[in-house]
């Protein structure tokens, strides 16, 4: 046993383990301060989100679908549309830590660790290299754009995808080179799923322009086999997010999908980098763009690399720069998105392509530097990653700070004021509402907590409404009535008169209603229960994590 553990110790990964720990830790160092503006940006949001998801579980609420508190007590969706990884990330970490702020923190720790050392295993396989692997993962957590994102924009879930994107390609690379372990596809794709859309949607661009780029290897039916496994899974474990939000979304209109909602074509023009900011980073400019001095010097032996590289391997090594230099171009004024399909708008901001720049050329410079250095050892390594690391931390600069920072639950969160454009703390731009409730926000600032009558005469009494449950007696007169419920319209609501379940509809102004038939005292019941599709989709996203582990345990005992 002693022999065993003196063996993990001096083995290659613990070192390399090692030293991504320092350097993540190190990356880190700015989270030690207190008055560290976490809140700026997309950061409110996120804690926000965080915040009153756990709220609306602690009341039985399931996976906090609907947070009663927000839109000024009646009801707001996050996780109907976003992913949960991230809002689960920091509720874990602050139930271990008694603090939102301090639990935000931690995840973040965690995902930049866990990207580097992702980042290392996928460059290590490719090379057949752990000091080339070494150098790609820490390059990989030092990209300015990565800290950008945690440090200026507070964007966890972006941020957070970071640690994903290794895992696809090394699926993908696994399953087309046939080295086993193609399950890293399915784990890679479902953290991205359950993270964020958008770099879902373009790592999978990305990973099918891979698969083209190897089409020989398609022609092998143990391919399709594991690509066809792997998607299954993807399929299966994802379930319990994408068919509610697919449901949502042909449920009724919601702003987030308005067509120019979310981006315009000249919004999408507005917000391409210039080529200088690739290269340096002007004071007062806010965010950090720039690749940094020591990425561009290695990129520059790409050539020799190319010259002196075995055959089989330029291939791969070809996609990755050309990737890199592609998605960086793409985030740049020379980038031609005025004559881009409509879909890849999604993407809001150009230089979100940084995030895939940043991949394919640290894992680029990491290769590069295997090449072109004889004899290329871990104290290679670590000279580049000290330098590296210098010039990082001299970007300390753009960090933003503030006075001091309130705990998430003395803020007041989710309430709509009625103004145009107005961002609100854990509502973001309220994208996340029915259209018609986002046309008539005035209308949820000024309304009543209580049910009105839009149709028909009734008398309602004995109204009592906790959270996303409500319970009054309504005597109608005469004709039936139509009612509007004290609810935003989200899918998921059940609502009974005297125990017989009605049917429900969206308001003009974006409500819950129902049609109630004229009779005297009946007992009106309203919960949220999610629909039987969604339950249907969490039985299935279940069986299919652990049909997941199962094949993972018998390929690696097969293995």
């Amino acid at each position: 046993m002693k022999d065993k553990v003196k063996n993990i110790f001096k083995s290659e990964n613990f070192r390399c383990f090692l030293v991504l720990l320092v350097v993540a830790l190190v990356m880190c160092l700015p989270m030690l301060k207190d008055n560290l503006d976490i809140y700026y940006d997309d950061g409110i949001q996120h804690i926000s989100r965080a915040f009153g998801s756990f709220e609306a579980m602690q009341k039985g609420i399931n996976f906090g679908n609907i947070i009663p508190s927000f839109s000024n007590g009646f009801g707001y969706s996050w996780n109907l549309f976003y992913g949960a990884f991230t809002t689960v990330g920091i509720i874990i970490c602050k139930m271990a830590t008694g603090s939102y702020i301090i639990g935000y923190k931690v995840f973040a720790f965690v995902c930049l660790l866990l990207s580097g050392i992702f980042m290392y295993k996928f460059v290590k396989d490719v090379s057949d290299n752990a000091n080339v692997g070494l150098l790609a993962g820490a390059l990989y957590m030092m990209a300015p754009y990565h800290l950008t994102d945690l440090y200026v924009r507070n964007a966890i879930a972006e941020f957070a995808s970071f640690m994903f994107i290794p895992l696809v390609f090394l699926g993908l690379y696994n399953i087309v080179q046939k080295e086993g372990k193609s399950w890293y596809l399915s784990i890679g794709a479902i953290g991205l799923i359950f993270t964020h859309n958008i770099s879902t949607f373009y790592t999978a661009i990305l990973g099918l322009i891979y698969l083209l780029v190897n089409i020989k290897a398609l022609k092998d039916k143990e391919v399709w086999k594991y690509l066809g496994i792997n998607a299954l899974f993807i399929v299966m474990i994802t379930l319990c997010f994408t068919l509610p939000m697919l449901e949502t979304r042909f449920s009724t209109d919601y702003r987030v999908y308005e067509d120019e909602a979310m981006a315009t074509k000249g919004s999408v023009l507005e917000q391409r980098l210039s080529i200088k900011s690739i290269f340096v980073t002007v004071e007062g400019s806010g965010f950090v763009f720039e690749l940094g001095p020591y990425i561009i010097i290695m990129l520059a032996f790409s050539y020799m690399t190319i010259r002196i590289m075995k055959p089989e391997f330029r291939k791969d090594y070809l996609f990755f720069l050309i990737a890199g230099l592609v998605t960086l171009l793409m985030s740049t004024k020379l980038f031609p998105w005025q004559f881009m399909p409509k879909f890849m708008y999604i993407i809001q901001f150009p230089w979100r392509c940084m995030e895939f720049a940043s991949f394919f050329l640290c894992v680029v410079c990491a290769i590069n530097m295997g090449a072109v250095i004889k004899k290329y050892k871990f104290k290679d390594a670590i000279i580049i990653i000290v330098i590296a690391t210098v010039y990082v931390m001299a970007l300390h600069g753009f960090v933003r700070y503030t006075e001091s920072i309130d705990p998430i639950e003395n803020r007041a969160l989710g309430q709509v004021s009625g103004m145009n454009n107005e961002c609100i703390a854990g509502m973001g731009r309220a994208e996340y509402l029915p259209t018609k409730a986002y046309e008539n926000r005035f209308y949820i600032a000024t309304r009543e907590d209580k049910i009105y009558v839009l149709e028909g005469k009734a008398i309602i009494e004995k109204e009592e409404k906790i959270g996303l449950t409500l319970k009054a007696k309504v005597e109608t007169f005469g004709e039936d009535a139509v009612l509007e419920l004290p609810y935003i319209y989200y899918p998921g609501y059940e609502v009974r008169a005297d125990g017989e379940v009605l049917k429900t509809h969206e308001t003009e102004n974006g409500f819950l209603g129902c049609k109630l038939s004229f009779g005297d005292d009946l007992t009106l019941e309203v919960a949220y229960i999610e629909t039987d599709n969604s339950k249907v989709a969490a039985i299935i996203s279940i069986l299919g994590t652990l049909l997941l582990i199962i094949y993972m345990c018998r390929m690696e005992r097969e293995n």
